[in-house]
């Protein structure tokens, strides 16, 4: 491959990344909202053997979902600039990646709605300045998470400064989750209908959109990193 077709592979990288990760973010995101929807009131029900289990569908459908769809979203894009990476790296590394965040992410809440439920008492309702500030850090963790399996598959092919993705990742889920919490709420408010599910679908690929937009600022970074050495 020439030295422009390289280059021409770091420029397009951009809004292929953004198209790919809005998609999959709102097939994803969709999804497992609905499965949350679904498993809602097992999981606020008495016992906590219930709750657990419900957890532990919800935890494995996250998984199932974050690591098919948007794994292999992203890799259809990955291996354009690196060739010699392997579907199922990818996928299993962001599975990984969202197994560990799912489990994390529900375990909180399986907790609370299992002892709400066996108190018989409802829990105060937090301000929304503490909804968001927790969303903001949710966001800078599940990043994290969701970025270091990536970052191992990555390594491989851009060992100096691969470790940038953790970071991106990172910074990226930051706004994105405060942007799903935001969206949550206002969702949930406006009530079932057709234009309520138009406009949820347009939020899911607001935050794919931005999410990407974000940390694939490190990745044309990688990649034209990694083309430089080659040449």
């Amino acid at each position: 491959m020439c030295a422009c077709a390289r280059q021409d592979d770091a420029k397009g990288l951009w809004p292929r990344w953004v198209l790919a990760n809005s998609v999959a973010e709102t097939v994803g995101l969709s999804s497992t909202f609905g499965i949350g929807v679904a498993l809602f009131a097992y999981l606020q029900a008495p016992g906590f053997l219930l709750a657990l289990a419900t957890a532990g569908v919800a935890i494995l459908a996250g998984t199932l979902i974050e690591g098919t769809v948007v794994g292999t979203a992203q890799w259809l894009v990955l291996r354009r600039p690196f060739p010699s990476m392997r579907w199922r790296a990818w996928v299993l590394a962001t599975a990984t990646g969202a197994f560990v965040a799912w489990t994390l992410g529900m375990l909180p809440s399986t907790l609370m709605g299992a002892g709400s439920g066996a108190a018989g008492s409802t829990p105060a309702e937090p301000s929304g300045a503490v909804v968001y500030s927790l969303a903001l850090l949710m966001g800078l963790v599940a990043g994290t998470i969701l970025g270091t399996p990536q970052w191992l598959v990555l390594r491989r092919y851009v060992p100096r400064a691969s470790f940038l993705w953790v970071p991106a990742n990172a910074l990226a889920w930051a706004p994105g989750m405060v942007l799903a919490f935001y969206a949550a709420d206002f969702l949930f408010a406006a009530g079932p209908g057709a234009s309520t599910f138009v406009l949820a679908m347009t939020t899911l690929a607001a935050i794919g959109a931005i999410v990407g937009a974000i940390h694939v600022l490190a990745l044309v970074w990688l990649v034209r990193l990694r083309q430089s050495a080659s040449l």
